[in-house]
C-alpha cells in the first residue's frame, strides 16, 4: 500500500476527533469504524483514454429495465453501467460531447454532462457546464491563458434511450442559465454560471445549484434554482434572495435577463444534494477549507451542510479532513467532487438516503506539483444520525 492511500486511510480514522458538532435537531455524518477508500475507477486500468477520468461530481439513476447507469465523466463523456452499484462496468461508448463551436452564442464548446433526472428511466434530462474555452482559439484571447477566457453557461440535453445517448433538444433554446454578459476575452478572469449539483425534487419543482462567478450586478457564491418543467430550458428561475422569480436570458438574442442572489453561508462548489428521509433535512456536500472552532490551523477536507428547505443551510462541518484541490501539495492525493449515494435509495435518481450511504469522490494522483491525468474514482462508508 501506497504511503498516498495510508495517508488519505489515516485521515479518515481521525474523523471522530475532528467532525464538527451537530445540534440536537441537526444531522452528524461520520465515516465507520475501518471503513476505507473503495476502488470504483482505476484510471490506469479503467480509462478508455487519458482524459477519461471523473472530473464531475457522480450522479446515478436507474434506467426502465432497473440496470443502474452511472455518469462521472470529463468532456467526452461517458457512462458506467451495471445491475447495482456494486457491480458497474465501463464501456468506451460516448454518450454525450460538446459540438466544439468557435461562436461563444452558440452555447456549445465543451460540454460536461453534471446533472440527470428521469422520470421513468426511458427519457432523461440532463444539464451541461458548458465551458467556452477562449484561449483554444487566439483570435479570441489576448493572453492565451484558460482561466482569463473561460466564458461558462448551463445547457439543456436529453436523452431518448435510457441514457445511451443526450443530444441538445432538437427545437428551441439549449440554454437554462446564463449571465447577462457577454464573452469578454479582455476580463481576464473566469465568467459565468458554473458546475451544476444534481437535481432533487421538493414538492412540484425540481431544483439544482450552481456557482456563480462575481461580475458587475452578479454577486459571487452559490446559487440555487428551479423549475417545474425539465423538458423545458427556459423554464428554470433563480432566488433572488426571497423567491423564484430570477429569469435567466440569452445575451446575444434576448434582453432583462437577471442575476441570482446566492444562498447565505454557501461559498464552495456544492457537488451533492441529498434528502435524509428519517430527519426530512437536505444534505449537502463540498470540498472546503476552515479554521474548526477553537483551533489554530485551517483544515482541508470534505465538508457538509444541512437545510430544511434548500434556502436556508447550517455552517459547514468537517466530515473528514483530506487534501483537496484548494491545497496542492507536490506529494497529496487532492480529493474533490464529493457525491453522497445511496446504493438502497428508493428514488430512480438516488436523491435520497437513509441512514448508511456511500460518498463518491474523484482522488487526483498529482504530477511532480501539479494535478495529474491520473484521477480514480473512489467511494467511502457514511452514517448519517440525528
Amino acid at each position: 500500500m501506497s504511503k498516498r492511500t495510508m495517508a488519505l486511510i489515516l485521515a479518515v480514522t481521525l474523523v471522530s476527533g475532528l467532525a464538527g458538532q451537530a445540534g440536537a435537531q441537526d444531522l452528524s455524518l461520520t465515516i465507520p469504524p475501518g471503513a476505507e477508500p473503495e476502488i470504483v475507477f482505476d484510471h490506469d486500468r479503467d480509462a478508455c483514454e487519458k482524459f477519461d477520468v471523473p472530473d464531475v461530481p457522480t450522479r446515478a439513476f436507474r434506467m426502465a429495465d432497473e440496470t443502474i447507469r452511472l455518469i462521472a465523466s470529463h468532456w467526452t463523456n461517458r457512462a458506467f453501467s451495471g445491475p447495482d452499484l456494486d457491480h458497474l462496468s465501463h464501456p468506451c461508448d460516448i454518450v454525450y460531447e460538446g459540438g466544439n463551436n468557435d461562436d461563444p452564442a452558440a452555447f456549445d464548446d465543451r460540454g460536461w454532462l453534471v446533472s440527470t433526472y428521469t422520470l421513468d428511466g426511458v427519457t432523461v434530462h440532463g444539464l451541461v457546464h458548458n465551458e467556452f474555452q477562449g484561449h483554444r482559439r487566439p483570435a479570441l484571447c489576448p493572453t492565451g491563458r484558460y482561466m482569463d477566457c473561460w466564458y461558462n453557461t448551463v445547457t439543456y440535453v436529453v436523452s431518448k434511450d435510457g441514457g445511451r445517448s443526450f443530444k441538445p433538444p432538437a427545437t428551441g433554446s439549449r440554454l437554462v442559465a446564463a449571465l447577462p454578459y457577454r464573452y469578454d476575452p479582455t476580463r481576464g478572469k473566469r465568467s459565468g454560471l458554473f458546475n451544476p449539483s444534481n437535481i432533487i425534487r421538493r414538492g412540484d419543482h425540481f431544483y439544482t445549484m450552481m456557482t456563480a462567478a462575481p461580475q458587475e450586478a452578479q454577486a459571487g457564491g452559490v446559487c440555487l434554482m428551479r423549475t417545474d418543467r425539465l423538458d423545458e430550458p427556459t423554464s428554470w428561475r433563480a432566488w433572488d434572495g426571497h423567491d423564484f422569480t430570477v429569469r435567466f436570458a440569452d445575451p446575444y438574442r434576448d434582453g432583462g435577463g437577471g442575476t441570482c442572489v446566492p444562498l447565505p453561508g454557501l461559498t464552495r462548489l456544492m457537488a451533492s444534494l441529498s434528502l435524509h428521509r428519517p430527519s426530512g433535512l437536505y444534505i449537502g456536500l463540498f470540498t472546503h477549507q476552515q479554521r474548526p472552532p477553537g483551533g489554530s490551523t485551517v483544515v482541508d477536507g470534505v465538508f457538509y451542510a444541512t437545510s430544511p428547505d434548500l434556502v436556508t443551510w447550517s455552517k459547514p462541518r468537517l466530515l473528514f479532513p483530506t487534501p483537496t484541490t484548494l491545497d496542492k501539495g507536490c506529494d497529496t492525493m487532492p480529493v474533490v467532487y464529493p457525491a453522497l449515494i445511496d446504493p438502497d435509495s428508493p428514488s430512480r435518481n438516488f436523491e435520497d438516503t437513509d441512514d448508511d450511504a456511500h460518498i463518491y469522490m474523484t482522488r487526483i494522483s498529482m504530477d511532480g506539483c501539479k494535478t495529474g491525468w491520473t484521477r480514480n474514482l473512489v467511494r467511502l462508508r457514511v452514517h448519517i444520525e440525528r
